[in-house]
Protein backbone atom coordinates (compact mmCIF):
# COMPACT_ATOMS: atom_id res chain seq x y z
CA UNK A 1 0.00 0.00 0.00
CA UNK A 2 1.57 3.27 -1.03
CA UNK A 3 1.67 5.78 1.77
CA UNK A 4 2.25 9.27 2.10
CA UNK A 5 4.80 12.02 4.32
CA UNK A 6 1.83 14.23 5.71
CA UNK A 7 4.51 16.20 7.95
CA UNK A 8 4.94 19.55 6.34
CA UNK A 9 8.54 21.26 5.93
CA UNK A 10 9.65 23.01 8.17
CA UNK A 11 8.75 27.49 7.99
CA UNK A 12 11.32 28.90 7.05
CA UNK A 13 12.16 33.30 7.76
CA UNK A 14 11.94 35.48 4.82
CA UNK A 15 15.42 36.01 4.70
CA UNK A 16 15.15 39.99 4.74
CA UNK A 17 13.30 39.52 7.95
CA UNK A 18 16.06 37.30 9.14
CA UNK A 19 19.16 39.74 8.36
CA UNK A 20 16.95 42.74 10.28
CA UNK A 21 16.14 40.70 12.97
CA UNK A 22 19.65 39.60 13.42
CA UNK A 23 20.78 43.12 12.99
CA UNK A 24 18.29 44.43 15.27
CA UNK A 25 19.82 41.60 18.19
CA UNK A 26 23.19 42.84 17.34
CA UNK A 27 22.65 46.63 18.60
CA UNK A 28 23.67 46.77 22.51
CA UNK A 29 20.88 48.08 24.69
CA UNK A 30 22.34 50.91 25.43
CA UNK A 31 22.68 52.53 22.07
CA UNK A 32 19.27 51.20 21.76
CA UNK A 33 17.93 53.59 24.55
CA UNK A 34 19.44 56.40 23.26
CA UNK A 35 18.18 55.74 20.03
CA UNK A 36 14.51 55.06 21.17
CA UNK A 37 14.38 57.13 24.36
CA UNK A 38 14.34 60.61 21.98
CA UNK A 39 12.37 59.12 19.70
CA UNK A 40 9.63 58.63 22.28
CA UNK A 41 10.12 62.17 23.83
CA UNK A 42 9.71 63.50 20.37
CA UNK A 43 6.63 62.26 19.86
CA UNK A 44 5.33 62.90 23.20
CA UNK A 45 6.36 66.23 22.84
CA UNK A 46 4.51 66.38 19.38
CA UNK A 47 1.18 64.97 20.56
CA UNK A 48 1.27 67.14 23.51
CA UNK A 49 1.66 70.25 21.64
CA UNK A 50 -1.10 69.68 18.84
CA UNK A 51 -3.60 68.46 21.60
CA UNK A 52 -3.02 70.96 23.81
CA UNK A 53 0.12 73.09 23.62
CA UNK A 54 -1.07 74.58 20.70
CA UNK A 55 -4.74 75.45 21.11
CA UNK A 56 -3.96 76.98 24.44
CA UNK A 57 -1.18 78.75 22.76
CA UNK A 58 -3.93 80.31 20.15
CA UNK A 59 -6.70 80.93 22.50
CA UNK A 60 -3.97 82.71 24.84
CA UNK A 61 -2.74 84.83 22.39
CA UNK A 62 -5.11 84.18 19.21
CA UNK A 63 -8.38 83.91 20.99
CA UNK A 64 -11.50 86.29 20.26
CA UNK A 65 -11.34 89.32 23.14
CA UNK A 66 -14.81 91.12 24.12
CA UNK A 67 -12.58 94.08 24.48
CA UNK A 68 -11.66 94.28 20.92
CA UNK A 69 -15.57 94.22 19.91
CA UNK A 70 -16.60 97.38 18.44
CA UNK A 71 -20.43 97.40 18.64
CA UNK A 72 -22.85 100.40 18.64
CA UNK A 73 -26.04 99.19 21.24
CA UNK A 74 -28.70 101.47 21.18
CA UNK A 75 -29.14 103.81 24.28
CA UNK A 76 -32.37 101.61 25.44
CA UNK A 77 -29.89 98.45 26.18
CA UNK A 78 -28.60 98.68 30.21
CA UNK A 79 -26.41 95.79 30.25
CA UNK A 80 -23.63 94.81 27.56
CA UNK A 81 -24.96 92.74 24.61
CA UNK A 82 -20.80 91.74 23.86
CA UNK A 83 -20.44 90.10 27.34
CA UNK A 84 -23.49 88.75 27.15
CA UNK A 85 -23.17 86.90 23.96
CA UNK A 86 -19.57 85.98 24.91
CA UNK A 87 -20.58 84.64 28.28
CA UNK A 88 -23.17 82.60 26.21
CA UNK A 89 -21.45 81.24 23.19
CA UNK A 90 -17.57 80.97 24.78
CA UNK A 91 -16.14 83.47 21.57
CA UNK A 92 -12.95 83.47 23.69
CA UNK A 93 -12.11 79.96 22.57
CA UNK A 94 -12.27 80.95 18.72
CA UNK A 95 -9.40 82.11 16.98
CA UNK A 96 -9.08 85.29 15.25
CA UNK A 97 -7.41 82.84 12.36
CA UNK A 98 -9.94 80.08 11.98
CA UNK A 99 -11.73 81.17 8.57
CA UNK A 100 -14.96 80.11 9.99
CA UNK A 101 -14.54 82.96 13.08
CA UNK A 102 -16.79 85.50 11.49
CA UNK A 103 -19.64 83.37 11.01
CA UNK A 104 -19.41 81.84 14.27
CA UNK A 105 -19.58 85.14 15.68
CA UNK A 106 -22.56 86.40 13.11
CA UNK A 107 -24.56 83.12 14.80
CA UNK A 108 -23.61 84.21 18.19
CA UNK A 109 -24.76 87.65 18.11
CA UNK A 110 -28.06 86.67 16.11
CA UNK A 111 -28.77 84.47 19.16
CA UNK A 112 -29.51 87.70 21.16
CA UNK A 113 -32.71 88.26 22.13
CA UNK A 114 -31.82 92.22 21.98
CA UNK A 115 -30.51 91.31 18.24
CA UNK A 116 -32.75 91.28 14.87
CA UNK A 117 -30.34 90.58 12.50
CA UNK A 118 -26.12 90.73 12.39
CA UNK A 119 -25.17 91.73 9.04
CA UNK A 120 -21.76 92.08 8.94
CA UNK A 121 -18.80 90.62 11.04
CA UNK A 122 -15.24 92.14 10.30
CA UNK A 123 -11.60 91.20 11.94
CA UNK A 124 -9.28 93.83 11.05
CA UNK A 125 -5.82 94.27 12.17
CA UNK A 126 -4.61 94.01 15.65
CA UNK A 127 -7.88 91.29 16.49
CA UNK A 128 -10.54 94.05 16.31
CA UNK A 129 -13.78 92.83 15.48
CA UNK A 130 -16.32 95.23 13.72
CA UNK A 131 -19.88 93.94 14.62
CA UNK A 132 -22.50 96.15 12.60
CA UNK A 133 -26.18 94.69 13.93
CA UNK A 134 -29.91 95.54 13.74
CA UNK A 135 -30.97 96.11 17.29
CA UNK A 136 -34.70 94.85 17.88
CA UNK A 137 -36.52 98.82 19.07
CA UNK A 138 -38.84 98.79 21.95
CA UNK A 139 -42.74 99.99 21.12
CA UNK A 140 -44.97 99.01 23.24
CA UNK A 141 -44.87 97.71 26.94
CA UNK A 142 -47.47 94.64 27.42
CA UNK A 143 -49.87 95.40 30.46
CA UNK A 144 -50.27 91.97 32.75
CA UNK A 145 -52.59 91.26 35.35
CA UNK A 146 -51.14 90.10 38.55
CA UNK A 147 -52.04 87.08 41.27
CA UNK A 148 -52.27 89.91 43.90
CA UNK A 149 -54.02 92.50 41.99
CA UNK A 150 -50.51 94.63 40.40
CA UNK A 151 -50.01 95.26 37.49
CA UNK A 152 -46.43 94.37 35.48
CA UNK A 153 -45.64 95.28 32.05
CA UNK A 154 -43.33 93.39 29.57
CA UNK A 155 -41.58 95.34 26.83
CA UNK A 156 -41.99 94.21 23.07
CA UNK A 157 -40.57 95.55 19.57
CA UNK A 158 -42.56 95.90 16.57
CA UNK A 159 -42.88 92.24 15.56
CA UNK A 160 -44.06 91.39 19.00
CA UNK A 161 -41.08 89.86 20.13
CA UNK A 162 -40.33 89.85 23.84
CA UNK A 163 -37.29 91.73 25.00
CA UNK A 164 -34.70 91.68 27.89
CA UNK A 165 -36.60 92.58 30.84
CA UNK A 166 -33.29 93.70 32.17
CA UNK A 167 -33.02 96.78 30.14
CA UNK A 168 -36.06 98.16 31.57
CA UNK A 169 -36.79 100.00 34.69
CA UNK A 170 -40.36 101.21 36.11
CA UNK A 171 -38.92 104.27 35.48
CA UNK A 172 -38.98 103.32 31.43
CA UNK A 173 -42.58 102.17 30.98
CA UNK A 174 -44.25 105.74 30.64
CA UNK A 175 -41.39 106.00 27.82
CA UNK A 176 -43.52 103.77 25.89
CA UNK A 177 -47.53 102.46 24.71
CA UNK A 178 -49.14 100.41 26.84
CA UNK A 179 -51.16 97.50 25.03
CA UNK A 180 -54.20 96.24 27.05
CA UNK A 181 -55.97 92.96 26.34
CA UNK A 182 -57.81 91.13 28.83
CA UNK A 183 -56.43 87.72 30.40
CA UNK A 184 -52.69 88.62 29.79
CA UNK A 185 -50.02 87.76 32.74
CA UNK A 186 -46.69 87.37 32.65
CA UNK A 187 -45.19 83.98 32.26
CA UNK A 188 -42.01 82.02 32.67
CA UNK A 189 -42.93 80.50 29.49
CA UNK A 190 -42.22 83.53 27.87
CA UNK A 191 -39.32 83.83 26.31
CA UNK A 192 -37.04 87.02 25.34
CA UNK A 193 -36.16 87.04 22.44
CA UNK A 194 -39.51 84.91 20.79
CA UNK A 195 -42.65 85.77 20.08
CA UNK A 196 -45.27 87.26 22.76
CA UNK A 197 -47.22 84.06 22.01
CA UNK A 198 -50.53 85.87 22.20
CA UNK A 199 -51.81 87.08 18.23
CA UNK A 200 -53.58 90.20 19.78
CA UNK A 201 -50.25 91.10 21.25
CA UNK A 202 -48.64 90.45 18.10
CA UNK A 203 -51.36 92.28 15.74
CA UNK A 204 -51.30 95.38 18.28
CA UNK A 205 -47.43 95.85 18.13
CA UNK A 206 -47.47 95.75 14.71
CA UNK A 207 -49.71 98.85 15.15
CA UNK A 208 -47.51 100.61 17.65
CA UNK A 209 -44.68 100.08 15.40
CA UNK A 210 -46.61 101.46 12.18
CA UNK A 211 -47.99 104.38 15.09
CA UNK A 212 -44.60 104.90 16.50
CA UNK A 213 -42.94 107.69 14.30
CA UNK A 214 -46.17 110.12 14.99
CA UNK A 215 -47.08 108.54 18.24
CA UNK A 216 -45.82 112.39 19.84
CA UNK A 217 -47.30 113.92 17.48
CA UNK A 218 -50.77 112.23 17.86
CA UNK A 219 -50.18 111.97 21.76
CA UNK A 220 -50.77 108.23 21.77
CA UNK A 221 -50.55 106.88 25.06
CA UNK A 222 -52.49 103.22 25.37
CA UNK A 223 -53.85 100.55 22.65
CA UNK A 224 -56.64 98.87 23.69
CA UNK A 225 -57.73 95.63 21.95
CA UNK A 226 -61.53 93.75 22.06
CA UNK A 227 -62.48 90.87 20.10
CA UNK A 228 -64.63 91.94 16.35
CA UNK A 229 -67.88 91.54 16.44
CA UNK A 230 -67.71 91.39 13.09
CA UNK A 231 -66.75 87.78 11.43
CA UNK A 232 -62.81 87.17 10.34
CA UNK A 233 -62.25 90.25 11.40
CA UNK A 234 -60.42 89.07 14.35
CA UNK A 235 -60.05 92.20 16.68
CA UNK A 236 -60.62 95.75 16.87
CA UNK A 237 -58.29 98.66 18.27
CA UNK A 238 -59.01 101.53 20.29
CA UNK A 239 -56.36 104.65 20.84
CA UNK A 240 -56.29 106.57 24.07
CA UNK A 241 -55.00 109.51 23.60
CA UNK A 242 -53.96 112.36 26.01
CA UNK A 243 -54.41 116.63 24.95
CA UNK A 244 -51.75 117.69 27.13
CA UNK A 245 -49.82 116.64 30.28
CA UNK A 246 -52.72 116.14 32.24
CA UNK A 247 -55.73 116.37 30.38
CA UNK A 248 -57.16 113.09 28.09
CA UNK A 249 -57.63 113.63 24.35
CA UNK A 250 -60.31 111.32 22.68
CA UNK A 251 -60.66 108.05 22.28
CA UNK A 252 -60.08 107.14 18.47
CA UNK A 253 -61.46 104.26 17.09
CA UNK A 254 -58.82 103.07 14.55
CA UNK A 255 -60.92 99.37 13.53
CA UNK A 256 -59.25 95.90 12.08
CA UNK A 257 -55.64 95.21 12.29
CA UNK A 258 -53.11 96.11 9.54
CA UNK A 259 -54.38 94.44 6.30
CA UNK A 260 -57.44 93.25 6.73
CA UNK A 261 -59.91 95.99 6.90
CA UNK A 262 -62.91 95.43 5.45
CA UNK A 263 -64.44 96.89 2.13
CA UNK A 264 -65.47 99.87 3.48
CA UNK A 265 -63.04 100.81 5.86
CA UNK A 266 -60.45 103.15 4.71
CA UNK A 267 -56.43 101.84 4.03
CA UNK A 268 -54.13 102.22 7.42
CA UNK A 269 -52.56 105.39 5.61
CA UNK A 270 -55.71 107.15 5.08
CA UNK A 271 -56.63 106.90 8.35
CA UNK A 272 -53.24 107.70 9.63
CA UNK A 273 -53.42 110.80 7.95
CA UNK A 274 -57.16 111.47 9.31
CA UNK A 275 -55.61 110.68 13.07
CA UNK A 276 -52.59 113.59 12.26
CA UNK A 277 -55.20 115.95 10.88
CA UNK A 278 -57.62 115.43 13.79
CA UNK A 279 -54.25 115.57 16.24
CA UNK A 280 -53.77 119.31 14.44
CA UNK A 281 -57.63 120.35 14.40
CA UNK A 282 -58.22 122.07 18.57
CA UNK A 283 -62.05 121.73 17.27
CA UNK A 284 -61.67 118.17 16.58
CA UNK A 285 -59.21 117.11 19.42
CA UNK A 286 -61.40 118.43 21.92
CA UNK A 287 -64.46 115.76 21.12
CA UNK A 288 -64.53 112.86 23.46
CA UNK A 289 -64.53 109.69 20.17
CA UNK A 290 -63.13 110.20 16.55
CA UNK A 291 -63.80 106.99 14.32
CA UNK A 292 -61.78 106.69 11.53
CA UNK A 293 -63.37 103.35 10.39
CA UNK A 294 -65.60 105.66 8.62
CA UNK A 295 -65.49 107.84 5.87
CA UNK A 296 -65.03 111.07 7.42
CA UNK A 297 -63.99 111.96 11.30
CA UNK A 298 -66.91 111.38 13.46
Amino acid sequence: MASANIDSPPKKEPLFWAHLLGWFRSIPRTALLSMVGPSLLLLIGYFSWLFYGAPHYEKTFYGLSKENVVLSEPEWIKSSVTDDVFKVNGLENVSIFDYQAPAVIARAFDSHPSIRKTHQVQIVAGGQILVKAEFRQPVAMVHCEGEDGNSSFLPIDKDGVLLPRENFQESDVPRYVWIYASGIKDSDERLEGRKFGDERIEEAARLCGFLAPHRDQAMIRRVHVYTSTQPKKGWVFELITAAGADKPGPRIKWGCALGVEGISEPAPHVKLGRLLDAASNASLWSRESIDLTTVTNE
